[in-house]
């Protein structure tokens, strides 16, 4: 069983990772918690956060938190995945290994935790998974690039034109799109001032909207759990404390 939910930002939102959260919400949909055995994080995963060491087993934290955070992921008795988002360390993560899983190359955090690949498609308990991700922060005037700001969190032209061969190649039918921040029209569901205009992620996304059949658009980013109390009359799925089962 999936269990897909919004941001953990390192430690600061670990609590959406939690037992105690996530038995809270398989409550609320009649589902048992002991039968996840896969959870998605919708970007912002943020570990790790620090420049550290990395071999083939994946990160070595040095920065006493990261170790901590690290061991506590370890001990979840199912696989942990992330979509990549705006608050992450991209440096790092262009750093992990490659390993196969789901059909495609993930990127190995440790044992049980990994990146999925930004426009990939992977099959994950039988279910068609579109991988998108990345946004465009909005508060890069308080944080260091390179440090706490990485511009790899906007696509190239390259990765766009890949991504939408890899869609074309497949059919362009998914059972569920993961990106971080949404199309336009996702977000205008819960944020109707929102522009689009200035964030590439959020055109490129209502460009993949255009071409694709799905039946379901989770996505973190904006903070909201407007998905989770709209989930059965929205295609567009916002996720942040709470979480979905699949």
């Amino acid at each position: 069983m999936i269990y897909i939910t919004g941001d953990t930002h390192n430690t600061i939102d670990m609590s959406n990772a939690s037992s105690k959260n996530i038995k809270l919400c398989c409550k609320k949909q009649n589902k048992d918690y002991h039968d996840i055995t896969t959870l998605i994080v919708l970007g912002d995963f943020g570990l790790p956060w620090y420049d550290c060491p990395v071999d083939e087993n994946g990160i070595h934290p040095t920065d006493p938190t990261e170790k901590y955070l690290l061991k506590w992921y370890k001990n979840k008795s199912f696989t942990i995945l992330s979509v990549m988002g705006n608050h992450d360390n991209y440096n790092m993560i262009e750093k992990l290994p490659e390993v196969e899983m789901f059909g495609n190359k993930v990127l190995k955090v440790c044992d049980n935790v990994f990146y999925l690949n930004r426009g990939e498609v992977y099959t994950i308990e039988d279910k068609k998974f579109l991988v998108l991700g990345g946004a465009k922060s909005d508060d890069k005037a308080y944080r260091v690039p390179y440090e706490s700001w990485w511009p790899q969190e906007e696509w190239t032209e390259v990765e766009k034109t890949e991504c939408e061969k890899r869609i074309q190649d497949s059919g362009c039918q998914f059972d569920y799109v993961l990106s971080h921040t949404g199309t336009s029209k996702a977000i205008a569901c819960f944020n109707s001032s929102f522009s689009t205009s200035d964030d590439s992620t959020v055109v490129f996304n209502d460009y993949i909207y255009s071409m694709i059949s799905y039946k379901k658009w989770f996505f973190g980013h904006w903070h909201s759990d407007w998905g989770f109390e709209n989930y059965e009359n929205s295609k567009f799925i916002p996720l942040y404390h709470r979480g979905i089962v699949v």
